[in-house]
């Protein structure tokens, strides 16, 4: 299977039109790659603004960054934000958060829009189909709607001075096809997986090549789209995997899975970014009642297996995120030893027995088992 996806990945991955990452990216094998993702509501301090710019130089500041001075909407701090983080380190590249699917109350832009109803998904009663009640799903088989979505991404980006765009929530779109089908009906559903791809390339024609564009992404469930979420790779510059080793893709199955998805789309060219857990995230309400300091100990104790199941994939422009959710509260401003150590360039590509695998660098070699989630990186 794992052959199977490689073979099917690397057609589709080097056909004609296929976006590469950008050459403007600053990569190094010195150490761990990073990538730090984030929204702070009430902004950073310069504090943290100086640990950012200082550590990182691939950065997504999430929905709702900076928005709590400025009338919850949040341009004007993610737009701050990036100015500051720049004057610090003006190799940072920092993208722009912009949900493909979720209608978040979140954007100067979305709040003084023509509310076109047209442009919001039904179910098959002819009701809006909220998400927890509350958030409308964007269609996007609504050429209307594209233009708008396109048009802002743009204008945020100019208006910003920012380096690119993060898109979320293909996988709420169509991870799970028969379940939408349910929802929406197959003739609805099919024009809105279309308008994925039909979005991202208006998107790429508006922005030009000099931008960045990730999406999220690369996920593999149990019955789930049988491409693994890479289907739409052609038409970005990469793809993150949010999902490694939690929720609905913890088995060996679909680790593999990812493991092979990730490594093809990095040979290929494209950015791939790892978020990586510490075996809880946010969501687990036992663990978030811990201490602050019990959590982190945590993470810093549990870092060995997604790390190195990282580093087994990694490509020139591959990143590492480590946190246990998208707030600056969930880990954002923390490090880890790992982090500092040398890395030096791989000296093979990743060797795999079973659920083994093995990979060489100038300064370390790592061991993976999927199976039993064991790892042991060897520094030198």
């Amino acid at each position: 299977m794992v052959k199977i996806i490689y073979l099917v990945l690397s057609i589709i991955l080097m056909m004609p039109g296929a976006v590469l990452a950008s050459d403007e990216l600053k990569f190094s094998w010195d150490t761990v790659p990073l990538y730090a993702h984030f929204g702070a509501r009430r902004g950073m301090t310069d504090a943290e603004v100086r640990f950012i710019a200082s550590h990182y130089d691939f950065i997504t500041l999430e929905k709702f960054h900076g928005a709590n001075p400025h009338g919850g909407v949040s341009e004007p701090g993610t737009f701050a934000d990036t100015a500051r983080i720049k004057a610090i380190n003006p190799d940072a590249k920092v993208l722009f958060y912009w949900n493909l699917l979720l209608d978040y109350p979140a954007y100067e832009a979305s709040k003084t829009r023509v509310n076109d109803k047209d442009w919001f998904l039904k179910t098959l009663d002819g009701k809006l189909h909220y998400k927890r009640g509350t958030l409308k799903r964007y269609d996007l088989s609504n050429a209307d709607w594209r233009k708008w979505w396109v048009g802002v991404a743009k204008k945020s980006l100019a208006a910003g001075k920012m380096d690119g765009l993060f898109i979320d929530a293909i996988p709420q779109i169509s991870l799970q096809p028969k379940a939408r089908i349910r929802e929406w009906g197959a003739e609805k559903y099919t024009a809105v997986e279309r308008g994925i791809g039909q979005t991202l390339n208006d998107l790429q024609q508006a922005l030009g090549p000099d931008k960045i564009t990730i999406y999220n992404g690369i996920r593999s469930v149990p019955g789930g789209w049988s491409h693994g979420g890479t289907k739409y790779l052609n038409n970005a510059s990469g793809i993150i995997t949010d999902h490694f080793n939690m929720f609905n893709s913890t088995g060996p199955t679909q680790i593999a899975a990812d493991l092979a998805r990730m490594s093809t789309a990095a040979k290929a060219g494209k950015i791939v970014i790892f978020k990586a857990w510490p075996g809880f995230s946010w969501l687990d309400k036992p663990a978030m009642k811990l201490p602050l300091a019990a959590l982190k100990q945590r993470a810093r104790d549990n870092i060995s297996f997604p790390l190195a199941a990282f580093l087994i994939v990694a490509q020139e422009q591959s990143y590492f995120n480590y946190t246990w959710g998208y707030r600056e509260t969930h880990g954002a401003f923390d490090w880890y030893p790992e982090f500092d150590k040398p890395l030096g360039q791989p000296l093979n590509d990743a060797t795999q027995s079973g659920y083994e695998y093995r990979r060489n660098f100038k300064r370390a070699s790592v061991y993976l088992n999927i199976k039993d989630k064991t790892a042991k990186i060897t520094w030198r």
